[in-house]
């Protein structure tokens, strides 16, 4: 009996151990079917602290590098998780706790894009260019859903390339708060720009409303295109652009 009870403390001490250190090229295979198309490759470290060369989501191609902690808490169902996404256009860091199956707290996360990334884009009619910075100090996910959001951000030297030539825009300042599930945010140019840019933003499960004022500080030929590329100037120049889906679009418009 005693030779039994040794083996058993031995086998679950191997196994503590083998847990509390399991290599991350152990762990993230078998957790890939749980994570919705992601897919690692290049693994190294342990699962608690590790690193994976390229991450992509399903046949996508490559978002970066993913170096993470994760706290062990995990043990015990208190998910706490660091991440670092990296790449040449592209850098990515947030701090992650999964409260439950479907809620989830984001805080601390920065990201930092070279808009060139997105390529033509229908609604700007032409390619971005520039650098976002976005910073979220909070954010809370009811699954998918943001249902807290607490974000600002800057479009720094931003620019539409079209083929008449490219349109600077200055420098775009994004806020986005939200609340109970209901998302609100703005959009201001910093006055440097040949075309003043206004923008609000509402968002909700039922539906998204987006709109822009757009007026030409300028007689730019390659703004003025542009701006006609999007719609229809009113006699002072002014163009006014609105986008809605879900049953926001079927709210009456607003001037």
């Amino acid at each position: 009996m005693k030779k039994w009870l040794t083996a058993v403390v031995v086998v679950l001490f191997a196994l503590g151990l083998l847990v509390w250190f399991v290599p991350a090229s152990w762990a993230l295979p078998v957790l890939q079917s749980r994570l919705r198309g992601v897919r690692f490759e290049g693994l190294s470290g342990s699962l608690w602290e590790g690193r994976a060369d390229q991450v992509s989501i399903g046949n996508g191609p490559s978002l970066g590098s993913l170096t993470w902690t994760l706290s062990r808490r995990a043990l015990l169902g208190d998910v706490r998780m660091g991440v670092y996404l990296r790449q040449p256009q592209l850098q990515l860091t947030a701090q992650v706790h999964r409260d439950g199956p479907a809620q989830m707290d984001v805080r601390e996360a920065t990201l930092h894009m070279d808009m060139a990334m997105l390529g033509t884009q229908p609604s700007t009619r032409g390619e971005p260019q520039g650098q976002l910075d976005l910073q979220v100090p909070q954010a809370q996910f009811q699954g998918i859903w943001p249902m807290q959001l607490d974000a600002t951000g800057n479009w720094s030297q931003a620019s539409v390339r079209t083929a008449q030539g490219d349109v600077p825009l200055g420098t775009l300042m994004l806020t986005v708060n939200g609340e109970s599930g209901a998302i609100r945010g703005t959009l201001n140019d910093d006055g440097s720009s040949p075309v003043q840019t206004s923008g609000r933003l509402s968002l909700s499960p039922l539906g998204w409303d987006l709109q822009f004022r757009l007026i030409p500080r300028s007689e730019d030929p390659a703004v003025m295109d542009w701006l006609r590329s999007l719609g229809t100037p009113a006699a002072d120049g002014t163009l006014e652009l609105r986008y809605r889906g879900g049953l926001a679009q079927m709210a009456p418009k607003k001037t």
